[in-house]
């Protein structure tokens, strides 16, 4: 983590509550506290760190206007995904698998960060190529 945040500028806290953020599904500092199981007040700096990098914006919720979401914008989503790439770069070891092997562990890696399945990066490239 140390490293893939360093590269992108970021501290290893601000990097991986960006990656915890789903850039299609805005959520509240409150959520993104939930999600990092820790108390709300403790993701305020590092929300203020993306905020000022432009890596997100707080928009109020259209729901509930009294809450702000944290909405990821480009420029976030491709940190995020530079991120997310570098984090799940398989050991040494693993890149000894079979291609079809390799790419499997990176799949389950991703879908246990992001909750998702398929997960994001393979739902984007899936209309470019077939599996």
């Amino acid at each position: 983590m140390n490293e893939a945040s360093a590269a992108a500028g970021l501290s290893p806290v601000s990097a991986w509550a960006l990656v915890q953020l789903d850039p299609e599904h805005p959520i509240s500092q409150k959520e993104l506290a939930a999600r990092l199981r820790c108390n709300p007040s403790t993701v305020v700096d590092p929300t203020d760190r993306l905020e000022e990098r432009g890596l997100v914006v707080r928009q109020p919720n259209p729901a509930d206007r009294r809450v702000n979401v944290l909405v990821v914008t480009p420029s976030g989503d491709q940190v995020r995904d530079d991120l997310i790439e570098r984090l799940f770069e398989p050991p040494e070891a693993f890149r000894q698998l079979p291609a079809a092997e390799g790419e499997r562990f990176c799949d389950v890696m991703l879908a246990a960060v992001t909750g998702t399945w398929p997960p994001a990066a393979k739902r984007r490239s899936a209309g470019r190529a077939t599996r």
